[in-house]
């Protein structure tokens, strides 16, 4: 056998190897990126229901405000947490379109920056929640007012203001106070930039949740099946 036909064999072998090389590597990103969606499908659906619950939570408000404009307690009570539901949707509407637009077919660190961004949305979602806790005292005003405007008799008993004989606001405004700052100081200490602080960073974690984690996971252990066989 002549020299030149050897080297067009080993060169041969060579550009099948490659293309095994190649396939085995597209087979393993199929196999993980697959891992990362059906991690993250389930979070995409749960935000979008939330949406939907939060824009009724919304309509029901409206409605609530529209009977009670001319109430200043009542009305400012209804607007109070529609913002929070308004923030909440945007929150929600952000982590969607970061789901959707998550390209699988892109770089490892294109998909992991994607998957990072949307983890710290996560934990941005739960630091605003625990911030407007306060906003949540409108909750009772809120639900007796509309006991008593659509004549809910059968609920007299969530009738939660009626329970303390005119004395809700007091207790509203001295809660309120209280929650105030510990709320501040909560959205404050629950960052990333106080990660090394173990109870930060248990906090963070658990937020976060196992679905963004391990989707994040997989795609680590992807970069090293990669390495292994590059």
């Amino acid at each position: 056998m002549e020299l030149t036909e050897l080297k067009s064999m080993w060169q041969a072998y060579d550009n099948k190897l490659e293309k095994t090389l190649q396939l085995n590597l597209h087979c393993l990103e199929l196999i993980q990126t697959q891992k990362v969606k059906s991690k993250l499908a389930p979070l995409y659906w749960q935000r979008v229901i939330e949406i939907a619950l939060h824009a009724i939570a919304i309509l029901l408000l409206l409605i609530f405000l529209y009977k009670n404009f001319f109430q200043f307690p009542y009305a400012v009570s209804a607007i109070a947490l529609m913002t929070f539901y308004i923030l909440a949707i945007v929150m929600c509407l952000k982590q969607t379109i970061i789901i959707k637009r998550m390209d699988y077919s892109n770089d490892i660190v294109t998909i992991q920056s994607s998957l990072v961004m949307l983890q710290t949305h996560i934990v941005n979602n739960m630091r605003v929640a625990v911030l407007c806790i306060p906003t949540f005292m409108a909750y009772p005003i809120v639900v007796s007012k509309a006991i008593t405007d659509f004549d809910f008799t059968s609920l007299a008993y969530f009738d939660i203001t009626s329970h303390y004989q005119g004395n809700w606001w007091t207790v509203q405004i001295t809660a309120t106070i209280i929650l105030i700052p510990l709320c501040i100081w909560f959205y404050r200490q629950v960052s990333y930039k106080n990660i090394h602080k173990k109870w930060v960073k248990h906090i963070i974690q658990k937020t976060s949740g196992t679905r963004i984690r391990k989707a994040i996971e997989f795609i680590k252990e992807l970069e090293s099946l990669k390495q292994g066989v590059i």
